[in-house]
């Protein structure tokens, strides 16, 4: 991705997403309140622009390990995230707006789920030693519900 005028550098709170990361990932079972959980881990890269990040995920499936790589820019004059993501060979783009709180930031957008208009919303938290990312959305209703969740501790290579 080429920088542009719109890009900026990348605010404190994406600091956050540098590093490697392992822990698991977590998402609703059926119905009810189960949750599946498999291992994951997350490396994070700054971009050479430095507005930005780049992110490689990997967690478990019945299939294998599942792989996906997203840029993360900030643009500056639209004071929102620009999210790239490559999934199933097609380019997907999207735009987050940041609100940052304390030690997370949410970032919002509007969105679909099932066909159903919804606000998405991407919890980016950072904690002593662990990061937390969490998707829930709204179907215009007032109830928050999970998408999915990575808890993943700081990677600490064994000598």
């Amino acid at each position: 991705m080429m920088s542009s005028p719109a890009n900026g550098q990348a605010p404190d709170w994406m600091f956050a997403l540098e590093g490697a990361y392992v822990g698991r990932f977590e998402m609703p079972a059926g119905e009810g309140e189960n949750i599946r959980t498999v291992d994951a881990r997350m490396d994070g890269k700054r971009s050479g622009a430095e507005d930005g990040f780049v992110l490689q995920f990997a967690r478990e499936s019945e299939d294998g390990i599942v792989k996906e790589a997203q840029m993360w820019s900030w643009n500056a004059s639209a004071g929102a995230l620009d999210v790239t993501a490559i999934q199933d060979g097609q380019r997907i783009e999207t735009q987050w707006f940041a609100a940052p709180k304390g030690l997370a930031v949410n970032l919002t957008r509007g969105g679909a789920v099932d066909g159903a208009a919804a606000i998405e919303r991407l919890r980016l938290e950072r904690l002593p030693a662990q990061l937390r990312l969490t998707k829930q959305y709204n179907l215009g209703d007032g109830e928050w519900t999970l998408q999915w969740r990575y808890i993943l501790d700081d990677f600490v290579a064994e000598d």
